[in-house]
């Protein structure tokens, strides 16, 4: 055997046992945080959708490939799929780095602490390597080259696909995957409140307004960088009312204190914080409402035989009227504990959202609660888990079990819908879970999922209100007043 015959021997030995090496180290650290790796693969936009399959079969090929460059009859066709492996993965890196929003965690052990630019740069020399002990051991002849340029343009295809098909499937078709975009969401500023007892009531394009629900004639008020503060105070012309529920929403210039437990509603101007009786001893009692105008209101009531939950509309224009939507809200129990939820109106785009605590549903209907479309959110709870009863001695109905929240909060911003769920989805990091809230994005104009954000528990409580103005998301977590600055595929043009 001549020295060039022995070198391509040691070549193809020193590939084969360095790919050994690397294959069998990098599934091994796999399966020792088995589910950090499928967590890091759940959040690629390229392969988030099949991250099950993925993450399984990467670990059952790398120890395949590595027993078969041991075995000398095999070798060759080790090192061809090692050449499938790599190019997938040097394509995988490239499209990560230069296609994508979101750029993932890197790989775990030794590859950890390298860059992504890093670990690319390390695919393709590998790449090269596994290429040249191809050449090596089955010729250079044309027939061998235009099996690797052929395997890598399959990859390149391959990828391609595969991001086009994981895309659809998280945005349309959810397979409960959160899409979590690297650097979208940052805390830009906070501040201390006096008590954890302060709620959003509304915003302008200066301020935000926080209402308290133990004193609510009580108003604060912040710049939008949460530097400068101001107190204001209602004053009621009529205040001779068994009050019970008081609720205040601030839609500038005007401001409004309704109780549906009286009912009644005030309204009156910010600019003096006067509050004039709107409507009293109508009896029309309601739950919930959300001011559409300075003269219309929806409102959340119970029908007066079926005592189940159905939607309205106040208008003001010309004396009250009302008028009842029975047909948004869809029973699926009792009619009353599962179709609770929660109410937002977005003025930039006028649209009503009603968005169910207890499953995956919500309503988007146009400034007339006439119905647009309904949608679900990504978790996969279609049935409210839910467990009513009746005492006749109170009259009152209960919940017999535990209620399964899930959409605790929501808040609308032109056409996007932003929703805090407590349910973690597919391969998400359950540690992450104990420090942070999560919200995740609707786009209401194309009816599909966005991505997630993650938002910190303050160091006395966790996320309990949230208010969305132009590309900053405000968050009361337990005595924290924050905002966060959105970034990336969540900031829009102004």
């Amino acid at each position: 055997m001549n020295s060039r015959s022995r070198f391509k021997n040691y070549f193809i030995e020193a590939v084969s046992l360095f790919y050994i090496l690397l294959f069998v180290y990098a599934a091994i650290s796999k399966v020792l945080e088995f589910e950090n790796f499928q967590a890091q693969l759940g959040q690629s936009s390229i392969i988030g959708a099949y991250a099950g399959i993925v993450s399984y079969s990467i670990i059952t090929i790398e120890l395949a490939v590595s027993l078969m460059l041991v075995i000398p009859s095999f070798k060759l066709k080790g090192l061809y799929i090692t050449f499938i492996l790599m190019s997938l993965f040097t394509v995988y890196i490239f499209i990560i780095l230069n296609f994508t929003s979101n750029i993932p965690c890197s790989c775990g052990g030794i590859l950890e602490n390298m860059t992504w630019k890093a670990h690319l740069i390390f695919n393709i020399i590998s790449l090269i390597l596994a290429g040249l002990a191809i050449l090596f051991f089955d010729g250079a002849g044309r027939r061998t080259k235009l099996n690797l340029g052929a395997i890598f343009l399959s990859a390149v295809f391959t990828l391609v696909m595969l991001n086009i098909s994981s895309q659809y499937l998280i945005q349309k078709e959810n397979p409960f995957i959160r899409k979590y975009v690297h650097m979208s969401c940052n805390k830009a500023s906070a501040t201390v409140l006096y008590s954890k007892n302060l709620y959003f009531a509304g915003s302008d394009k200066r301020t935000i307004y926080l209402a308290d629900r133990l004193a609510p004639l009580y108003i604060t008020a912040y710049d939008t960088a949460l530097k400068i503060r101001k107190n204001f105070k209602i004053e009621l012309k009529d205040d001779k009312y068994p009050f019970r529920s008081v609720q205040v929403k601030i839609a500038p210039p005007y401001f409004f204190l309704l109780d549906g437990t009286v009912p009644i509603i005030y309204r009156g101007k910010i600019s003096n914080w006067k509050a004039e009786v709107l409507m009293k001893e109508s009896g029309y009692y309601f739950s919930n409402a959300a001011v559409i105008d300075s003269v219309h209101i929806a409102f959340r009531t119970q029908g007066e035989k079926s005592g189940e939950n159905i939607l309205g509309i106040f208008s003001f224009k010309n004396g009250l009227q009302s008028s009842i939507k029975d047909n948004l809200l869809e029973k699926q129990i009792d009619g009353f504990f599962d179709t609770d939820g929660m109410m937002n109106y977005s003025v930039e785009s006028k649209i009503f959202t009603y968005l169910y605590y207890y499953r995956n549903e919500f309503i988007v209907t146009d400034d007339q609660l006439q119905l647009k479309f309904r949608g679900n959110t990504i978790d996969t709870n279609k049935t409210a888990k839910l467990k009513p009863v009746f005492i006749k001695e109170m009259g009152r109905r209960k919940l017999a079990s535990p209620d399964y929240v899930v959409n605790r909060l929501s808040t609308v911003r032109k056409n996007q819908l932003f929703v805090n769920s407590t349910l973690p989805g597919r391969y998400e990091d359950k540690q992450m879970w104990k420090t942070t809230s999560i919200i995740d994005v609707y786009d209401l104009s194309t009816k599909s999922y966005i991505s997630s954000v993650y938002i910190y528990n303050a160091n006395d409580g966790r996320m309990r209100d949230m208010l969305v103005l132009d590309n900053n998301v405000y968050v009361i977590a337990g005595t924290e007043l924050s905002r966060y600055a959105l970034q990336r595929n969540l900031k829009i043009k102004l």
